[in-house]
């Protein structure tokens, strides 16, 4: 049932067309949005129409189209689907979607709605104002284009704000469906440990001066620490990084004593059959100990999700980078937070508060504890402890709503990149990335004459802005609907592909009959790709870039081959476990390994390469899963799709070859493939439904699929239980009953 706070929360949602609400993380604010849209989708007036649930990142696609699933199993009109498509089989069966997409997913459907968009939610909705992060700029623009294409109703969520509307603002709608819950509906103790100075310190209330405690540290070492804090409940400790994460989970596990589940035992088998036989969380799961990152296989996260959350499973704890900030739902009575940073950046409050909020949750603990833990000297500045202590909500801002009269750094770093001018001083990747997409959206708002708050203050704010604009606007080529889909991508970049292609220079990427056994037909593709789009200078600086920075020509090729390899075994539908096996040798057959380290005077290390050293395997495994995820089916993807689409607009789509941005997407070049995983099915499960139950499926003399029989399907005794849990939650209705949707 829903608590007070949320039934009203509820209630002024349903009444209005452009809603906004903030609480606290521990507010329970995906039951609001759950119990809304359990509303909306039971109405008439959503037949042939979708709803959009907008999320951060791929990581929280499965948790939150699962949860609606579960929800909707007893309405049979409608369907969630978590790709920019929608294949005609759903279309007959279900009247109503409900999409749950990334920004950059989204932009994608927008490129061809098959179903109006009648609402809109935005959950975690501070991630469209972040600082330093170069996708809120994505998520201005996917939210612009999406009220620019359809009169959308909006919902935003977020943590602990106190003017959440500024998010309506943002969008020109009227700010009074806004509304802020100060309410905690968990108890919280916030403690700060300093084993470095072997103090510790007691935040009480909303006192913002911590009271010391009077006893040292009981250790000095934070995995004993979390030990004796923890005592027999469950614990969530954060660390910021994917190989950190392991690396603590190692030491955590090292302390414990080996466990026995035949549940746990199940979990391990299969992390080692579908990752690696020697990956440390197959290792770490023996003493009950997991880590969970944004990069890890998304069937494998989920187990973890499912280990950690189950009550009576004794995984007691779970390492976490800042998936958690993201919202992935991951409760527990104790969080420990052992750094300041979020990436290269120190946190904000309303990411402390965010990550804090985690700390007993409603339904599962009435309280919780914050323990904040410095382990480092050079970690918890001053700055960073005047976070710990719970305060009145934080005041959100963006440079797009009500900029102060002196503020323009925002509009004059847009206005350089117009002019072609680097931006002064050093600056991040981000903020260069940040600001390079704002230029290409203001452009785009230049060419379709929109009034935007991003628009009318840049022409308030720069002196010359008019005529910038409208010149910037007369230099771009490409069509206008390409770049709209690729704000990403500096539209130079993009009208050298356009005259390449449209002058007959050049042909597709990758032709209909290539081969794609061949490694080569990857790397020729990526040679082009980093040619037209300079890959040397524009992805070689930040956090994990495309090719290495101030490499020679020679060390960017050997990197593009790399990547080539990595893309065939993707793309010809190789398990997980083959592509890290072959990542495998090809370090065996490079010979070395280099990595940081540093604990080290000499942080870079090159060391040969064993595949006989479990270290030296986990680095290839997490950076493998790291590549795939972040490097191939985010950034590379990018490109190859920008490519597709210019081509298309340029000379056809009989002459632009495949669309090989499709075939990194999905992991496989079997066009029945892809739409099993349209449907919702994940890549292993659509593998095995077309290898052993391809009765039960049906496709068209022209590959369409027009049928799938779930009840011969599930009646196989062949099925595996992934597969059978997979189809019933896509698949399969249940008769509806009296419950109401917040007692599920």
């Amino acid at each position: 049932m829903l608590t007070d706070t949320q039934y009203v929360i509820a209630e002024q949602m349903r009444g209005a067309d452009f809603f906004s609400f903030s609480g606290p993380t521990s507010l329970g604010k995906s039951f609001i949005i759950k119990d809304a849209l359990y509303d909306i989708v039971r109405r008439d007036d959503l037949n042939d129409h979708c709803v959009v649930v907008l999320v951060p990142t791929k990581a929280l696609i499965g948790q939150t189209a699962t949860d609606l699933r579960e929800l909707l199993e007893e309405v049979p009109e409608v369907n969630v689907a978590t790709y920019p498509s929608l294949p005609r089989l759903l279309r007959r069966r279900y009247r109503r979607t409900i999409f749950v997409l990334t920004p950059e997913r989204l932009l994608r459907y927008l490129a061809n709605p098959v179903r109006e968009i009648d609402y809109l939610v935005v959950d975690e909705a501070q991630k469209i104002i972040a600082k330093n992060d170069a996708r809120s700029s994505l998520y201005y623009h996917a939210i612009v284009e999406a009220t620019r294409r359809f009169a959308t109703k909006l919902v935003f969520a977020s943590p602990s704000i106190v003017n959440p509307e500024l998010f309506l603002e943002l969008f020109g709608k009227a700010t009074n469906g806004a509304l802020t819950v100060k309410e905690r509906t968990v108890a919280q103790q916030r403690y700060f440990v300093d084993l470095v100075a072997r103090k510790q310190y007691y935040f009480s209330g909303l006192d913002q001066e911590p009271v010391a405690i009077d006893a040292a540290t009981e250790t000095s070492d934070v995995v004993d620490l979390v030990l004796s804090r923890s005592g027999d409940r469950k614990g969530i400790i954060y660390v910021n990084g994917s190989e950190k994460s392991a690396a603590f989970a190692l030491r955590l596990a090292a302390k414990l004593p080996a466990i026995s589940d035949p549940k746990i035992d199940e979990l391990i088998k299969h992390v080692q059959e579908y990752v690696h036989k020697d990956y440390f969380l197959a290792q770490t799961l023996k003493h009950g100990v997991a880590y969970h990152h944004g990069k890890m296989p998304q069937d494998v996260r989920e187990r973890v999700e499912r280990a950690f959350s189950d009550p009576n499973s004794p995984v007691r704890f779970v390492v976490c980078t800042s998936t958690l900030l993201e919202g992935v739902n991951l409760p527990a009575k104790n969080i420990f937070v052992l750094s300041d940073k979020h990436g290269n950046s120190s946190f904000t409050k309303i990411d402390f508060e965010n990550l804090a909020g985690r700390a007993g949750r409603l339904t599962y603990d009435f309280s919780g504890n914050v323990i904040c833990v410095r382990e480092e000297s050079k970690r918890w500045s001053a700055a960073s402890q005047a976070l710990i202590p719970r305060a009145e909500p934080a005041r959100a801002e963006s440079f797009l709503v009500k900029p102060a009269n002196n503020r323009k750094k925002e509009y004059t770093d847009i206005a350089r990149v117009l002019r072609g001018e680097a931006l002064p001083g050093p600056v991040s990747t981000d903020h260069q990335r940040s600001v390079e997409q704002y230029a290409s959206i203001l452009t785009l708002h230049q060419i379709d004459d929109q009034q935007t708050p991003l628009r009318s203050h840049f022409l308030d704010k720069v002196k010359d802005g008019r005529d910038l604009l409208r010149k910037a606007a007369t230099r771009v080529e490409v069509p206008a609907d390409v770049l709209r889909r690729s704000p990403n991508i500096l539209p130079e970049y993009q009208d050298n592909v356009w005259r390449q292609l449209s002058t007959g220079v050049d042909g597709a990427l990758i032709a209909d009959d290539a081969d794609l056994e061949d490694v080569a037909t990857f790397h020729g593709a990526l040679r082009r790709l980093s040619a037209l789009y300079s890959w040397r200078t524009t992805e070689s600086s930040g956090r994990d870039p495309l090719l290495p920075k101030n490499t020679t020509a020679e060390g960017a090729d050997r990197r593009l081959y790399y990547w080539a390899l990595l893309m065939r075994g993707w793309v010809r539908g190789d398990p997980i476990s083959r592509v890290i096996s072959s990542a495998i040798a090809y370090y065996a057959n490079r010979g070395s390994i280099s990595y940081r380290d540093y604990s080290r005077e000499e942080s870079l290390v090159v060391e040969p390469f064993s595949s006989r050293s479990p270290k030296h395997v986990n680095l290839v495994i997490e950076w493998t899963l790291r590549d795939i995820e972040g490097g191939l089916r985010f950034l590379i993807i990018g490109y190859l799709q920008n490519f597709y689409d210019i081509s298309v607009a340029a000379v056809g789509r009989e002459k632009s070859g495949l669309n090989v941005a499709t075939l990194v997407e999905y992991g496989t070049a079997d066009p029945r493939a892809i739409q099993l995983q349209e449907v919702g099915f994940s890549r292993a499960i659509a593998t095995e439904l077309l290898a052993e139950h391809g009765s039960g499926l049906r496709f068209s003399t022209s590959g369409e699929l027009e049928d799938i029989d779930e009840q011969a399907i599930l009646a196989s005794p062949k099925l595996s239980d992934e597969a059978r849990e997979e189809v019933s939650s896509i698949l399969q209705k249940v008769l509806p009953t009296n419950a109401s949707p917040a007692s599920r």
